[in-house]
């Protein structure tokens, strides 16, 4: 029988507000237990659509998480370290006093998460084929979570980081030992893998205006090249004299990640962009790569997350 682990809480600093990671870096207001991994364990859930808050197992609430976070077509091992990045985010985000609930179904704040019938929703005569699935990769991996010095990790994860991972810092104030920058190949095969936007010069120019009134733009010139992370994602770039950092015009405009290259063309201006999401953690379309080729689950989450060890 796994033991009750009661783990410390600690506080960290404070950083910009991002899909997903809204509250990540939040300070913490008072004490309170993180989950258990016990079997008989259980977790309070709000679910964010209709205000109510439920009681669940965690490997019934992970099912869920799974389920809505990572295609269900994906390798075995690749939901397998889904699972287990998800239960570590779990507990991490579960000493948080957000919300009364240990989390939330809100992805913005917590995990995104299905219910049994939105499963069914999605799909349809596959639903007995990929549920068991899902509960495999759950169950298996029963109890097991990441830890950095003794405690459960801020395991976050997105869709594909265009080739590199992002190092926390590139995107949060906080550089965390575990979330550095490492090649993620394989994920080309995603759809959307490369995605475009085109707007007009005159567009491009009231967007930045519209939040930045200050900034002086009379033409191309006006736009600097931009600086680039280590994993070549847009830093800053010099906008009419203003600096505005690539998350920044990533929500100015809607992008799939900053990952991006800005090409000026007569009177338009096209964002070329690779990936999907803030490109920090694991890649989920570069685990389901990795797995294909037949790493483990361990394999995949060790490489996404250096550093870490297995606890259970």
């Amino acid at each position: 029988m796994k033991f009750l682990i009661i783990l410390p809480l600690y506080y960290i600093l404070a950083c910009l507000t991002v899909p997903f990671v809204t509250t990540l870096f939040m300070p913490r207001e008072k004490e309170r237990e993180t989950l258990s991994t016990e079997n008989n364990a259980t977790i309070s859930v709000f679910n964010h659509v209709n205000k109510t808050t439920e009681n669940m197992s965690m490997e019934d609430y992970l099912t869920g998480v799974v389920a809505a976070e990572m295609p269900a077509a994906f390798e075995l091992e690749a939901l397998k370290a889904q699972a287990v990045a998800a239960r570590t985010y779990t507990m991490y985000k579960s000493s948080s006093t957000d919300h009364e609930a240990d989390v939330c179904t809100d992805y913005n704040h917590c995990q995104a998460y299905l219910t049994d019938e939105e499963m069914h929703t999605n799909w349809g005569s596959d639903y007995d084929f990929y549920f068991a699935k899902i509960k495999d990769a759950v169950y298996s991996t029963q109890g097991e979570f990441l830890t950095y010095n003794n405690e459960p990790i801020m395991a976050v994860f997105h869709s594909m980081g265009g080739g590199y991972t992002q190092n926390s810092s590139d995107v949060w104030q906080a550089q965390l030992p575990y979330l550095v920058s490492v090649p993620s190949p394989g994920e080309e095969e995603a759809v959307n893998y490369k995605s475009s936007l085109s707007v007009t010069f005159e567009e491009f120019c009231a967007k930045v205006k519209e939040k930045y009134p200050g900034a002086k733009i009379e033409s191309f010139l006006d736009v600097s090249q931009p600086a680039l992370t280590q994993s070549g994602h847009v830093k800053s770039l010099l906008i009419g004299g203003v600096t505005i950092t690539g998350s920044e015009i990533r929500s100015m405009f809607n992008l799939r990640s900053t990952r991006f290259a800005l090409n000026f063309e007569g009177d338009n201006v096209t964002f070329n962009v690779t990936g999907y999401g803030h490109g920090v953690g694991m890649s989920q379309y570069g685990a389901n790569a990795m797995a294909k080729e037949g790493k483990t689950y361990k394999d995949i989450l060790s490489h996404y997350y250096q550093g870490v060890a297995f606890s259970e």
